[in-house]
């Protein structure tokens, strides 16, 4: 690698992109900065998220899109970096990777200083003032969708992501997690997972109206 990514961040000034963020109540475009800068250390590749689902963009999404985009594109040129080293910056690679990360990102609910310290509190819903941040986890981003899940995410201190039943799994069941808050009514969730997510629920729950 060039060096660490935290290197790279380090050696940016974000003031700019961190005021447009602010002013906006944006934070994924965070985590596109932070992942520019793996890709620039050499951590990790360019293409590492294209294995996920990404989310139906809708027309003012992608004009926000490109104004964060050429933010970020002109921070890392007043930075100094070769251009070799940002030649995957383009546009197109904002636009697929925010794309991805509004699907799949998780939003760290808890951190707690052991596993069983969470294993209580993982049947009930988490305010969204609990949360800490917000990342990828590759293998939990493929778990599919259910709005009366059998499993949930929580988190360790280390932000280490566990898998924790909600109750007893038949062989052969597959473990589904909830995507959204599951104290809504089915319209409500029907509206997000539609709009946010892209596809409509066809859950036992959703399919008897609760």
């Amino acid at each position: 690698p060039v060096q660490g990514f935290h290197g790279i961040q380090k050696k940016v000034d974000w003031s700019l992109l961190d005021d447009h963020c602010s002013s906006r109540g944006l934070k994924y475009p965070y985590m596109v900065r932070r992942l520019a800068c793996m890709v620039i250390s050499g951590d990790v590749g360019a293409d590492c998220l294209d294995i996920l689902q990404p989310a139906q963009l809708h027309q003012g999404t992608l004009i926000e899109m490109e104004e964060e985009f050429e933010l970020l594109k002109s921070t890392f040129r007043k930075a100094g970096f070769q251009e070799e080293l940002t030649t995957f910056l383009t546009k197109q690679w904002y636009i697929n990777i925010l794309a991805r990360i509004r699907v799949n990102a998780f939003r760290i609910e808890l951190v707690a200083s052991s596993y069983e310290d969470l294993l209580s509190s993982a049947v009930a819903s988490v305010t969204c003032d609990a949360s800490v941040g917000n990342a990828v986890y590759m293998l939990p981003s493929f778990y599919n969708h259910d709005c009366d899940p059998n499993t949930h995410i929580v988190w360790l201190e280390n932000a280490d992501a566990k898998l924790k039943t909600l109750r007893d799994i038949d062989e052969g069941e597959e473990l589904r997690i909830c995507y959204i808050d599951t104290s809504m009514d089915v319209n409500a969730r029907q509206k997000i997972l539609t709009e946010g997510f892209g596809f409509q629920c066809r859950c036992q729950r959703c399919l008897s109206g609760d």
